[in-house]
This record gives C-alpha cells, structure tokens and sequence, in this order.
C-alpha cells in the first residue's frame, strides 16, 4: 500500500508499507520531477513488527492532539 505524503511542483515524499512473512516493510520514497534524471529515492527503509507500527501511530497521534490543542489555546 502506498500513499503520497507530501508534494510540491519539485517534490513528492510517500509512505509505502507491505506486509512480509517477518513483518511490515516500511520504505519513505522521494522522487523529484523536475530532475535531469528522475527516479525515486529510498531515503528510509526498515521492517518493523504490528505492535511496533501501532506504537508509531499512536506517537504521530500524540503529536498531533498535542498541535491542535496547542493551537486552540492560541487563538
């Protein structure tokens, strides 16, 4: 599965994740159109376990509540 995370005119970053016999094969892919030869890039690449990618989300979830609300009381 993957899904494109971030992208400009000059630069795409996506998140690909596929289940193995061992786990999960994460990749962060970049690609920049605009190069004199463009190709993507694996810029990180690991194979973590279920409960590992589920620690993961819960931290990006952290982060994120913890913006908002950082935000809120901004305004």
């Amino acid at each position: 599965m993957r899904k494109l995370i971030q992208a400009t005119p000059a630069y795409e970053l996506s998140a690909d994740i596929k289940p193995t016999a061992h786990g999960y094969s994460v990749k962060l892919v970049s690609f920049v159109p605009t190069a004199r030869r463009p190709e993507e890039q694996v810029q990180f690449q690991g194979l973590f376990s279920a409960t590992e990618l589920e620690a993961l989300r819960g931290l990006i979830t952290l982060a994120l509540s913890a913006t908002l609300a950082s935000v809120k009381e901004g305004e």
